[in-house]
């Protein structure tokens, strides 16, 4: 991966307008470091950063304890670590500031993600930086990591294709007449997940099962993830299986419906319209349109087709070192989708009773039809469970 992305950001910095930048968002610190750190995330007073000055090498800023996990998967081998004040951000501050001063010009320009730094480190920033042009530079990342490499989308193919073995995986195993609760279910997709050495670490990753009156809601038992408990599947209902995992800290979000014995004439219904609004996406999704473009037409064909979209949801967002990450299919996002790009369709629709009907899918736009990828089965219809073994 760093031979196709380390040579990407040096050349785009050099023509970005930036003296140096300077991230803290852990997606960020990741695709410029190479880096997957599953912990950060749970330490949000504990900062982590990549300081990377034009024409020279980058170098990481990191507590003192996390240096050998970093040097291990990072190809950024200069480091800088310091000494934690519990919620004080004065002594990365000081790091910060010793870097600019030995690196860049004064008054030189100096880039920080600001969407995803605190307002106390911010100002603490802004008094060190006090030479220099501080300016964002989220636009700068964001066109960074919105345009995948090669490398990029061969490792996110293999996420999607492991997410969706990983949940038919388990739905081989739901039987109807021998069923098991929604926790047992949605332990055995994780532990499917774990086979296929996914991970399923962090803030992100979860699997979710839900049926029947649990269906209905994202999160049926929130704030315990929506697992079911003791509820055990009926003939006939709709099971919702969902994944989120990652692999080298690339994600994918798998969601895939299963119909308690034969589906019925309404519910294969209900499911026709998941697989017609995916066929009006691909048929869509090409260089040259627009991100709202494609989310008017997906939202103006399923109220044509009478199929009940849930409202204020995106219909699709990129995906790559975050689960969710632009471009978003939403009627706010002018960006223009091209070659390069991955994209994951989300559509949530309302089912014959009220269930949350999901079917996720992960596509690469390419400079004709966008290829879908990662399936274990053909998903224009729904996973039928066994009777019995």
């Amino acid at each position: 991966m760093k031979d196709e992305i380390f040579p990407k950001i040096k050349s785009s910095l050099e023509a970005s307008g930036f003296d140096a930048v300077i991230v803290f968002g852990y997606d960020n610190v990741q695709y410029l470091s190479g880096a997957y750190l599953h912990f950060p995330p749970s330490y949000p007073d504990r900062y982590i950063a990549i300081f990377w000055p034009k024409e020279e090498e980058p170098v990481a800023i990191l507590p003192h304890e996390w240096e050998s996990s970093f040097l291990n998967l990072s190809w950024i081998n200069k480091t800088k670590t310091y000494t934690e004040k519990p919620g004080s951000p004065s002594s990365i501050a000081e790091v910060v500031s010793n870097l600019a001063k030995n690196n860049v010009r004064k008054t030189g320009k100096i880039g920080i993600d600001t969407k995803r730094t605190s307002l106390n480190l911010y100002n603490r920033l802004e008094m060190v930086l006090e030479d220099f042009e501080i300016a964002p530079c989220d636009m700068w990342l964001r066109n960074l990591r919105i345009i995948k490499t090669p490398k990029e989308i061969e490792l996110l193919k293999k996420v999607a294709s492991k997410t969706d073995h990983a949940i038919a995986g388990q739905a081989h195993h739901v039987l109807v007449k021998q069923a098991s609760t929604e926790m047992s279910n949605t332990e055995n997709v994780r532990i499917h997940a774990l086979e296929r050495e996914l991970d399923e670490v962090g803030h992100q990753a979860i699997a979710q099962v839900t049926t029947g009156e649990n269906s209905k809601k994202f999160w049926p038992l929130s704030p315990n993830y929506g697992i079911g408990f003791d509820r055990i599947p009926k003939h006939h209902e709709l099971m919702r299986i969902e994944l989120w995992a990652t692999q080298n800290g690339y994600w994918n979000h798998g969601a895939r419906m299963l119909t308690m014995g034969t589906p019925t004439d309404e519910q294969q219904a209900f499911y026709d319209g998941l697989v017609a609004l995916r066929e009006i996406a691909l048929d869509n999704i090409h260089p040259g349109v627009t991100c709202k473009q494609v989310y008017e037409i997906i939202k103006q064909s399923a109220a044509e087709k009478g199929i009940n979209l849930v409202p204020y949801l995106a219909l699709g967002t990129g995906i790559g070192v975050s689960d969710h990450e632009p471009p978003y299919l939403i009627s706010a996002d002018e960006t223009e989708i091209r070659p390069g790009m991955v994209l994951a369709l989300k559509f949530v629709i309302k089912g014959p009773n009220g269930e949350l009907m999901m079917s996720n899918d992960t596509v690469v736009v390419t400079d004709e039809k966008p290829e879908i990828v990662g399936w274990y089965k053909d998903w224009r219809r729904p996973f039928i469970a066994n009777y019995t073994y």
